[in-house]
């Protein structure tokens, strides 16, 4: 299913962060990074997407319109993520991840879901939290759960709002690793919000560029990330370069005084 944003303005109230946003059809299988300064809109765009802002325009997923669908019918389709962690409670992680995949996977019987939950707390490596209640578990392994409960329920489309903010590296390369699983075996259409922009080129295949005022830029990193456009959305003087595995890399030299974006 590949995903289809035409002419959307999206925002709060009388607000728009987006007018008439139009953006190339995303295929199956992708990993979009999007990326962008403080308060251009990232964590706007993916609620959007998922339905907890109201959108105007044409939003696509596999060529049916996402506002026409049923609420049980977009739960099945869409995966979100939201930025805040997930309550400190005392349901044990098993509990939630198992509640979570019931909801929006009424089609698998039990053993299925059981299966489902074993393979996502496997691939994200935390087996060990998965009897351990999150009111007492850290922040870091608590959006770990948070993660589990979005893949286990194998949506074509994830959007994640900062999956890996309160996560160390060894723990922020599990999951986009995980993600990046998800897409290539699931062919899904992940869109994962990062301000980490050298570790979201290592794992995706194309970056949408967030701007202030509105705009946008999606694309191969290589075309989309120039020196001007990292001047114009950023305020820096960076180059991009690549490792020595091929991967593009930001080095960011200074900041620019006549531009520079909010906090």
């Amino acid at each position: 299913m590949s995903l289809k944003l035409t002419n959307v303005t999206a925002g709060y109230r009388r607000h728009p962060v987006y007018r008439d946003l139009s953006l190339p059809a995303i295929a199956p299988g992708s990993l979009v990074a999007v990326v962008g300064p403080n308060a251009v809109g990232k964590s706007t765009l993916l609620k959007s997407l998922a339905g907890v802002l109201p959108a105007r325009g044409s939003i696509a997923l596999g060529g049916q319109e996402l506002d026409c669908q049923s609420p049980g019918d977009r739960v099945r389709q869409i995966g979100y993520l939201p930025q805040p962690l997930p309550q400190a409670i005392p349901l044990v992680a098993y509990e939630t991840v198992f509640s979570a995949c019931r909801s929006a996977r009424s089609d698998w019987n039990r053993r299925e879901t059981e299966r489902a939950i074993e393979a996502v707390f496997d691939t994200l490596g935390i087996r060990e939290l998965a009897l351990k209640r999150l009111s007492e578990m850290s922040g870091g392994q608590r959006q770990m759960v948070g993660l589990a409960q979005v893949l286990v329920r194998q949506t074509p489309l994830l959007l994640l709002d900062e999956p890996t903010s309160a996560l160390d590296l060894h723990w922020q390369l599990n999951v986009l690793n995980a993600v990046r699983a998800a897409t290539t075996d699931d062919r899904a259409i992940a869109l994962v919000a990062s301000h980490d922009l050298n570790l979201a080129l290592r794992f995706c295949d194309q970056v949408l560029v967030l701007s202030p005022g509105g705009r946008a830029e999606l694309g191969a990193p290589e075309r989309v990330l120039t020196p001007g456009l990292l001047a114009a959305t950023y305020g820096i003087e960076a180059r991009i370069e690549r490792c020595s595995r091929g991967h593009p890399i930001v080095l960011a030299d200074n900041p620019l005084s006549a531009a520079r974006p909010s906090v």
